[in-house]
């Protein structure tokens, strides 16, 4: 496994602020790594964790802090209501600068960085952009499933048409696998919640000037251990400030 990113190096760029999303429990999925991992994140050592040796695990990767670059780092319900009303949570924060003022607003970039987890996944996949699809195999925890309508309708009615990143995603994910991850661009980030909250992001934030949006999916800690994943997202996160700065 790659060693945890420790040391006074620093993971971030000072300007570029962070804004993080995980997901709970849904249907076939009772415990959600990601969940673990941005319980991690803000350091929630009592947060709930499938298990308590994953959670120690994380936490001694997690050598790193986001520390006041972390603006936002919440778990969310695996609901398209819940992604909603939380993305706008978001706008208010980043609007108003966070408390920092117009200054300090003007000059800092925002990364909203969102985790999902692929179960069938062996590798990280930082996702490339999203499709204007809902299509859902399951309800969500809401019991809302949508069948073949847009995420936006006001986007239009073309269920194909998609939004990309800001980010350069090619390049970041190079820099990761030379840092020792097994990291993957993917174009396809299915249909369900994780797509969803993926365009629903890009098009709320895609006129904001130095905001960026990004969906990452995770493998199970079966494929790849907690610890391993923690020191991915320190990593993903110094590599972020570099792009988005």
């Amino acid at each position: 496994a790659p060693p945890p990113w420790g040391g006074a190096g620093g993971m971030t760029t000072e300007g570029v602020r962070f804004l993080v999303t995980g997901f709970g429990k849904f249907p076939g999925v009772p415990a959600n790594p990601t969940e673990v991992l941005v319980n991690g994140l803000r350091g929630n050592h009592s947060a709930s964790s499938p298990n308590q040796e994953d959670q120690e695990a994380t936490n001694s990767g997690n050598q790193n802090h986001v520390g006041p670059n972390l603006v936002s780092c919440e778990v969310l319900k695996v609901s398209a209501r819940t992604v909603e009303d939380h993305l706008g949570e978001l706008e208010v924060l980043v609007s108003s600068g966070h408390g920092g003022g117009e200054a300090k607003a003007a000059s800092s970039s925002y990364v909203v960085v969102h985790f999902g987890v692929d179960v069938c996944a062996r590798t990280f996949k930082l996702e490339k952009r999203a499709v204007n699809e809902a299509n859902f195999r399951l309800p969500d925890e809401d019991g809302f499933q949508p069948r073949c309508a847009p995420v936006c309708p006001d986007a239009g009615d073309d269920l194909t048409s998609c939004l990309h990143t800001k980010l350069d995603v090619d390049r970041i994910s190079a820099q990761l696998r030379e840092d020792g991850f097994d990291c993957q661009v993917s174009m396809d980030a299915g249909r369900y919640v994780c797509n969803y909250t993926y365009f629903a992001s890009l098009k709320r934030f895609e006129k904001t000037s130095g905001l960026y949006s990004l969906f990452v999916h995770v493998p199970s800690f079966n494929a790849i251990d907690a610890e391993t994943q923690a020191a991915f997202v320190q990593r993903l996160f110094h590599r972020l400030s570099g792009d988005a700065s």
